[in-house]
């Protein structure tokens, strides 16, 4: 099994890569399984763009592509879900019983966004990382409709820091990222590893390698793999490279979803 789990198409806002372009490179490739995850943030805290997805074309959408491409590639309906501690009652309404696949993820915290800076206004580099773990933390317990954590360190990548220092190395936040990870797992939730975190030092995946070891000694099981992918080049960037890191970490298995239930895959089997 071949899969990228994290991949964008023209519905969101910031990919111009139309679904046909993406499932064709997809195949191409030699990718057995996709999940589409196109951004849906509610809410979102930039005025200057919009990330709403219309759920009946989309959809719509996507069963025309299984349709059309079922002979070559399976492809599953996901969606990168924006949450935030205030709309969880809306969360619930747009998912219903639709998706296979949902990522929950934080592209804003305390109701300002991270990409345009607004979060960091005020705060030092550890004082921002910490609120911005707080907030995930919060969220982790209190929401469960989603399958697993998206980029869990993405505050990594933002700020106007000299440094991408890695979470692990700060006692405080090492310790609220423990028990995200421990509420996850409790909860039979996962993570995913998103390759498209290389880009921050050229060394890690999000989360960091160092994040994914204590995910795994707290008895963490359910890991997905995505490019996080906005064209074509970028499917299953390093793909080979990080399911080796994995494997060494001691992981054996990688999953997909189906109808929000998770079917695991060894990683031995991973063909890349």
């Amino acid at each position: 099994m071949f899969f990228d789990y994290h991949l964008h198409s023209h519905f969101s806002t910031d990919s111009q890569m139309n679904m046909k372009e993406l499932i064709e490179s997809a195949v191409e490739m030699g990718l057995d399984e996709i999940a589409i995850t196109d951004h849906h943030d509610i809410d979102y805290k930039d005025d200057t763009i919009e990330f709403l997805i219309d759920k009946a074309q989309y959809l719509s959408e996507l069963e025309k592509m299984q349709n059309k491409y079922k002979d070559k590639i399976k492809i599953k309906k996901g969606i990168e879900l924006g949450v935030q501690l205030h709309i969880f009652e809306q969360c619930n309404q747009y998912i219903a019983d639709d998706f296979d696949f949902v990522i929950a993820s934080f592209h804003t915290a305390e109701k300002k966004d991270l990409y345009n800076r607004d979060f960091f206004a005020g705060y030092s580099q550890w004082e921002a990382y910490i609120r911005y773990l707080k907030t995930v933390y919060a969220v982790v317990k209190a929401y469960e409709n989603y399958n697993v954590i998206g980029h869990l360190d993405i505050i990594r990548d933002y700020g106007d820091y000299g440094s991408k220092a890695d979470l692990m190395e700060n006692q405080e936040a090492a310790e609220i990222i423990a028990e995200i990870l421990k509420v996850i797992i409790q909860k039979n939730k996962g993570i995913e590893v998103n390759t498209a975190g290389y880009r921050i030092d050229g060394r890690d995946p999000m989360p960091s390698f160092k994040i994914l070891r204590l995910y795994k000694d707290l008895g963490g099981k359910i890991l997905t793999i995505g490019s996080d992918s906005h064209s074509p080049d970028k499917i299953a960037r390093k793909f080979s490279y990080t399911s080796k890191k994995l494997q060494e970490i001691g992981f054996k298995e990688l999953a997909t979803f189906n109808n929000m239930q998770p079917e695991f895959h060894k990683i031995e089997d991973f063909a890349l």
